[in-house]
C-alpha cells in the first residue's frame, strides 16, 4: 500500500465538510495554526483528533483514507495494534521483543503520558483556584444574607461608630 500523505488527507477531508481551517479547528478543539500545519505536512493530528475527523466525515475515500492514518497512528502507539491489523506477524522468540516494541513507539507514549500530566496537573491547578473562588463567593453569599436578616430584623448591619468619637467626628 503507497504512503498516504497526511497533509492531503486531511485538506481533502476539510475540503469534503466544506469547513475553513479555522471551523475545523473549531471542531476539533484544536488551533487555526495546528489545522495550517497539518495541511502543509509540518506537523501530524495525534490519533484522538484523527478518531474526532473520522466521526465528521462522512462515508467515502477520504473516510478510508483518515481510517489508513489512524492504523499508521495506532501502529506507532502501541506494537500490539500492529500485530492485530495485520501490519506486522507477531513475534516468536524473546528476542523479538524489540520488533515488537520499537523504542520510537515507547517513545511515543513516554511523551504522549508526560504531555497528559502536564495538562491533568494545569487542570487540577485550575480546578483548585475555582474552587477557593467558590468558597469565597459562598462565605461572601453568607454574610450578605446575615446582613440582610438584621437590615430586616431591625439590628444594625455593620458595627457602629465607637462611642468615643465625638459628634463632630461622626458628621464629618
Amino acid at each position: 500500500m503507497a504512503e498516504l500523505d497526511v497533509a492531503k488527507v486531511i485538506r481533502r477531508v476539510r475540503q469534503k465538510l466544506q469547513v475553513s481551517q479555522e471551523g475545523l479547528s473549531r471542531l476539533l478543539n484544536a488551533t487555526k495554526g495546528a489545522v495550517q500545519h497539518w495541511e502543509r505536512g509540518r506537523n501530524r493530528p495525534d490519533l484522538a483528533r484523527l478518531m474526532a475527523l473520522r466521526q465528521l466525515c462522512p462515508p467515502s475515500q477520504e473516510r478510508k483514507d483518515l481510517d489508513a492514518l489512524i492504523r499508521e497512528a495506532q501502529a506507532q502507539v502501541s506494537p500490539y495494534a500492529m500485530i492485530k491489523t495485520g501490519l506486522r506477524p507477531p513475534a516468536t522468540k524473546a528476542k523479538d521483543f524489540e520488533e515488537l516494541f520499537p523504542p520510537q513507539g515507547l517513545d511515543v507514549l513516554r511523551k504522549e503520558n508526560q504531555r497528559l500530566r502536564k495538562q491533568l496537573a494545569k487542570l487540577q491547578a485550575t480546578l483548585d483556584k475555582k474552587s477557593q473562588q467558590v468558597r469565597i463567593l459562598e462565605d461572601l453569599a453568607k454574610d450578605l444574607q446575615s446582613q440582610i436578616a438584621n437590615l430586616r430584623a431591625g439590628a444594625p448591619a455593620a458595627p457602629a461608630a465607637s462611642s468615643e468619637e465625638s459628634p463632630q467626628q461622626v458628621g464629618q
